[in-house]
């Protein structure tokens, strides 16, 4: 008998704990606990048959897609445990951690495979998926190529559908280029670079480094699955680097090189008169990547140097051209010879003006000897004398007057009153003496002014517009400025100012237009009225006009219309209606300026060849004196009777 049948019953029963928790233990390892047992359930590795598994494998992730075309009709799988103790079923069926699969059957659409995996402990377990789809029979796999082009260089070798690998050599200008490709099926997919791209189309440009350049064209069947990956090799060649150091042009502002330029020649001379106080000189390479220095400073290639200022006689310019190699460089010498400053011993006058009266003859530069008579009225006088040498001197009495400029004023006898006008080359020595004898008439002595008739154009409805009366009549044309003074006098009254008098004054424009008339000559010009003005005489008989030059027109030389009323009287005929000539020296200069772009009047040259002063200008001469840059002012005295 076993001695627990002869125990006491509560001893039995603590005997049976302890048999029982000592067989526990064994069972456990004897450990006392369950503790060392792994509870990984996780996949350290996860593959398939067929590549594609998507997303990649992660052991924390446990949902996977894969697409095979429709001639994978099986898949295998191969699971790797984390743990090696676990235990690992595929679609139910146990497969050795890292072992594979048996071939599992795929359906056309999508199959479900189930990977199983069961910790050590056998409390945990952790279920991956993988959704297979296999596209159907009627889905094409095709992913080959059909043609390939680039738009640079040439594939090597020629282009076959069953080549991958091609290579193709580009210039170092190529800096980018772009690949058209065609699919053999209309349904495949085609990607350059990662970039999707239309079968028979040119794709984006795609930018090549200096050397190698790997272009991949990857073509996706329509199953969505099968793919051809071809790559185009780009070697870019790298860049040249010119040793072309030679100039291909050499231009200098003022003077002519001698020789004449050569690329091969790189010593010149240049002579220059002394009135060119600097040059610039405009050099171009041969090869656009030169760089140029001028006397040490840099020019850009073919563009115009600072300039560089000149002494009298010889100069040296000095033009340096550095190949892009960076070495190679060539010197070229331009010896630029400035004369010395010339002494002019020309003493001659080319104008000579009086403010008051006319000379007579009229001016010229080889006449000296002139006379003018003026009326009592005229207690003084300015002249105007302009040097026909810019560095001569003038003296009028004795007083040194500037070129183109009015002396002080010269009081005048009543008489003969001789005026010098001595002229002094620039060289000291040589001198001219030209002399104007003044005659001022005795009190009550003047010479009545020519009539002439009052057309063109007198434009009388103005006569009532109060806007004209004004002393710039200018409005918006534009010409040589021009002042006119007129004075009145009465021939009647002891040759006296006459104050109080209305004088109007008209002219055509620079153009030979007169404002206020529409005609076939002188056309929409009507409701103008431009160089058209009135003013009334002070009390020393004058008015004063700011206007500009006159210009012509076909069968008339150069003037101004003026009408005198007396006592500011418009509404009655005028007194006194005459014509101002101008003298011919003036009108030449005037004309050849930029404003005046009908040039000289060819249709009449003379004033003996014009209708209304073809009867002498005695009377009707205006005196005048300025230029065209500054402009001129004229006078004129009016005797009435």
């Amino acid at each position: 008998m076993n001695t627990l049948d002869k125990a006491p019953p509560g001893r039995r029963r603590e005997a049976l704990g302890a048999a029982f928790t000592a067989l526990a233990l064994a069972a456990c390892g004897g450990s006392g606990s369950s503790s060392s047992m792994s509870s990984n359930a996780a996949l350290a590795g996860l593959s398939l048959s067929v590549s594609g598994l998507s997303p990649a494998f992660d052991s924390a992730t446990t949902s996977y897609t894969l697409a095979v075309a429709n001639s994978v009709a099986t898949i295998a799988v191969t699971p790797t445990g984390a743990d090696s103790g676990a235990t690992i079923k595929v679609n139910g069926t146990t497969v050795a951690s890292g072992g594979t699969s048996g071939a599992l059957a795929l359906a056309a659409g999508t199959t479900t495979l189930s990977v199983v995996v069961t910790a050590a402990d056998g409390t945990t377990s952790r279920t991956y998926t993988i959704v297979v789809t296999r596209a159907s029979a009627s889905v094409s796999s095709v992913a080959t190529l059909s043609a390939l082009a680039i738009s640079a260089g040439t594939l090597t070798p020629a282009f076959a559908s069953g080549t991958t690998s091609y290579s193709a050599a580009v210039a170092n200008a190529v800096s980018s280029l772009t690949l058209t490709p065609s699919a053999t099926s209309s349904a495949a997919t085609i990607r350059i670079n990662g970039v999707a791209v239309a079968s028979g189309s040119a794709s984006a440009a795609v930018s090549l480094a200096v050397g190698s350049n790997t272009i991949t064209v990857l073509v996706t069947a329509e199953d969505g699955v099968t793919t051809t990956t071809t790559t185009v090799a780009v070697t870019r060649a790298a860049a040249s680097v010119s040793s072309d150091a030679s100039l291909s042009a050499l231009v200098l502002s003022s003077g002519s090189l001698t020789p004449a330029f050569s690329s091969a020649t790189t010593n010149y001379s240049v002579a220059v008169a002394n009135s060119v106080a600097s040059v610039t000189v405009t050099p171009t390479a041969t090869s656009a990547a030169a760089t140029i220095t001028v006397n040490g400073s840099a020019v850009v290639n073919g563009s115009v140097s600072g300039a560089i200022a000149l002494g009298v006689g010889s100069n040296q310019i000095t033009v340096i051209v550095t190949a892009q190699d960076g070495s190679t460089t060539s010197t070229t010498t331009v010896t630029v010879t400035r004369a010395a400053a010339s002494v002019s011993s020309d003493a001659t006058l080319s104008a000579l003006a009086l403010s008051q009266g006319s000379l007579s003859p009229s001016f010229s530069a080889a006449t000296t000897a002139y006379t003018a008579t003026v009326s009592n009225t005229v207690g003084s006088l300015t002249v105007t004398p302009t040097t026909t040498s810019s560095a001569a001197t003038v003296q009028v009495n004795g007083s040194t007057v500037t070129s183109g400029s009015a002396s002080a004023a010269i009081t005048l006898a009543v008489g003969s009153n001789t005026v010098s006008i001595v002229v002094t080359a620039q060289d000291g020595t040589t001198t001219k003496t030209y002399t104007a004898v003044v005659t001022r008439s005795a009190a009550g002595s003047c010479t009545l002014t020519a009539t002439e008739t009052d057309g063109p154009y007198p434009l009388y409805a103005i006569l009532s517009n109060s806007a004209v009366v004004r002393s710039d009549i200018r409005e918006s044309k534009t010409g040589v400025p021009l002042t006119l003074t007129l004075t009145i006098l009465d021939q009647s009254g002891g040759c006296t100012a006459v104050s109080g008098a209305a004088v109007y004054i008209w002219h055509c424009d620079k153009d030979g237009l007169y404002s206020g008339y529409n005609s076939s000559s002188n056309v929409g010009q009507t409701g103008l009225t431009y160089l058209r003005g009135i003013q009334v005489t002070d009390s020393n008989g004058q008015v004063s006009f700011t206007t500009i030059y006159p210009g012509w027109y076909a069968g008339r030389i150069t003037h101004i219309h003026v009408q005198v009323y007396l006592n500011d009287n418009l509404a009655v005929g005028a007194t006194a209606t005459t014509q101002l000539a101008f003298p011919q020296s003036v009108t030449t200069a005037v004309y050849n300026s930029t404003l005046y772009t009908k040039g000289q009047n060819t249709s009449v040259t003379s004033f003996s060849a014009d209708n209304v002063f073809s009867d002498g200008t005695s009377t009707e001469m205006v005196t005048i004196g300025g230029d065209t840059t500054n402009g001129y002012a004229a006078s004129m005295t009016i005797t009435i009777a």
